[in-house]
């Protein structure tokens, strides 16, 4: 009889609903839509393994040592390691869970933590308190209905560190306003809250998924007035592992502004293969894929004074008479000439215009031809307009249809050359050879990773910085690149400061997209994973 009336009390109490896990709400129910920055991290303990692993990859560089000393203070002051799931767990922190923070001038900053074992996170929060705080009074009161714990220096005086638990979480907060702020975070209403804000869900929606850390900044955020190309909003993503470091920063737009974004990209098919042309051992790439005369046109105003004016003066409009030659897909690749003299370029009496920039980089271009009528009459009034400018344009092939030009200033050569309804560009003009032939021998510039390749192969825009390549060209400078006596080994040795944890790396890139209301810029750094052995 027993037996069936628990049977039957079961039964009722799983219909009703009791049997059933209670939902509780993210930790972002309780960070106000408006907080200057609002910081996401949907796993702790996925977030602290994935940035431990990228910390012990770093921290094997001897320049590392002052990151090593930060990590080891910040373990002595918590008492636990914050890149070590088990650290948590020993703090009373759950590491499945997820936390979020608010963070603005207004207000103190207000932490929202999952707790595994609610006894051990006051036992931490207790300890830090009286250790670094050296507010040794626990006291428990009541704001708006909710019960804070606050630790204090004094039974009466202000408040050092308050927190309250609300469900699985825990809100809080340092400082004599800690014990309102916890507690106006509590009572936040729901729709005041970050978790349902429109404007957030618009800037993660943006972003995209599977970030280890995410920041938002809404529109008009303090934190973000001084940038005004991120005044309609911003969100951050943060992925770590343990050879790469990748952040994705999404720039909300008006329609006004995504409009202007739009016009930038422009039209029309785009150039894939230009990229592939460019010198394999090339140490900077970037590709545009947008509306070239768009861009000249926006990046008139920003044009020397000096080259504005003359040609003005020799009615030259390189926004009208010459970018709409060219269709979207170019791409340029820089890389240390072989020639580079560190005492030259350091040198205080260095003037770039004196000398051939070509002997210290190397610069290889592929620029797709839309109209090659309006090139040639370009360049054709370049030619005459030389003498007055210091420049000498040489033309080459039919007189009607010249094929290839050389434009020569000072000491410097850079080689034009039509081919394939591309336009070659090399500096200095003996190297055109290999660029023309290039296309044929099929040994270009191939990305040593998905996120170099990413950077050169899709988007509006991208640049790679392939610093093995770099780091090669400068191990290869012959000794007289440093100059002479003493000032040569102080050369040598600054330069091998910084060469040495620069083999730990593979790439820095860029990639800019556009996505519905917002414009993407990922940075993706990728170390090797092994560093390279150093003779």
């Amino acid at each position: 009889m027993r037996r069936a009336l628990a049977a039957a009390l079961c039964a009722s109490l799983l219909l009703a609903g009791c049997g059933r896990k209670r939902e509780y709400p993210p930790p972002d129910r309780y960070v106000p839509a408006d907080a200057a920055l609002a910081v996401l991290v949907p796993g702790l303990g996925t977030a602290a393994r994935q940035a431990g692993a990228l910390y012990r990859t770093i921290a094997q560089a001897p320049q590392a040592v002052q990151l090593a000393e930060a990590h080891a203070a910040l373990k002595a002051q918590l008492g636990f390691d914050p890149l070590d799931p088990r650290g948590m767990e020993q703090a009373g922190v759950d590491p499945a869970g997820a936390a979020a923070a608010a963070l603005g001038s207004a207000s103190p900053a207000l932490l929202v933590v999952p707790v595994q074992d609610l006894a051990k996170l006051d036992a931490t929060l207790s300890r830090l308190a009286r250790d670094r705080m050296g507010a040794t009074q626990r006291v428990t009161v009541q704001l708006r209905g909710v019960e804070v714990v606050t630790f204090r220096r004094e039974g009466k005086g202000p408040a050092a560190l308050a927190y309250a638990a609300i469900g699985p979480h825990a809100l809080l907060a340092s400082g004599p306003e800690a014990p309102e702020t916890v507690a106006a975070a509590a009572t936040l209403p729901e729709d005041r809250s970050l978790w349902k804000s429109p404007a957030a869900a618009r800037a993660r929606q943006a972003l995209g998924q599977g970030f280890l850390v995410t920041v938002l900044a809404p529109a008009g955020s303090t934190a973000l007035a001084e940038v005004r190309v991120a005044r309609d909003g911003a969100a951050l993503g943060i992925r770590a592992e343990s050879a790469r470091l990748g952040l994705r920063l999404a720039l909300l737009l008006s329609p006004e502004r995504e409009g202007w974004w739009k016009a930038l990209r422009g039209e029309g098919p785009v150039d894939d293969g230009a990229v592939a042309l460019l010198p394999p051992e090339a140490a900077l790439l970037v590709r545009f894929a947008g509306d070239p005369a768009e861009a000249t046109r926006r990046l008139e105003p920003w044009f020397p004074p000096e080259v504005k004016k003359a040609f003005s003066a020799q009615r030259l409009d390189p926004v009208t008479g010459l970018s709409p030659a060219f269709g979207p897909g170019g791409a340029l690749a820089l890389a240390l000439a072989p020639t580079f003299t560190l005492t030259d370029f350091s040198s205080p009496r260095f003037d770039l215009r004196r000398v051939d920039p070509f002997s210290f980089v190397h610069l290889d271009a592929v620029l797709p031809v839309r109209d090659a009528a309006v090139l040639r009459a370009f360049l054709a009034r370049l030619q005459k307009a030389g003498p007055r400018l210091s420049l000498k344009v040489a033309a080459r092939g039919p007189a009607a249809e010249p094929t290839g030009w050389t434009l020569s200033w000072g000491k410097a050569q850079l080689g034009l050359a039509l081919s394939g309804g591309r336009l070659l560009l090399s500096g200095g003009a003996p190297r055109l050879a290999a660029l023309e032939a290039r296309p044929a021998a099929g040994q270009g510039y191939a990305a040593p990773g998905p996120a170099a390749r990413a950077a050169l192969s899709t988007g509006l825009g991208g640049a790679v910085l392939d610093v093995e390549h770099l780091a090669r060209s400068v191990e290869v400078l012959p000794e007289e690149a440093y100059g002479t006596g003493p000032n040569a080994v102080v050369m040598r040795s600054l330069v091998n400061r910084y060469l040495e944890p620069a083999t730990a790396l593979a790439t820095i890139s860029l990639r800019l997209e556009l996505a519905p209301g917002a414009a993407l810029v990922d940075l993706d750094v990728d170390g090797r994973s092994e560093p390279k052995p150093r003779p």
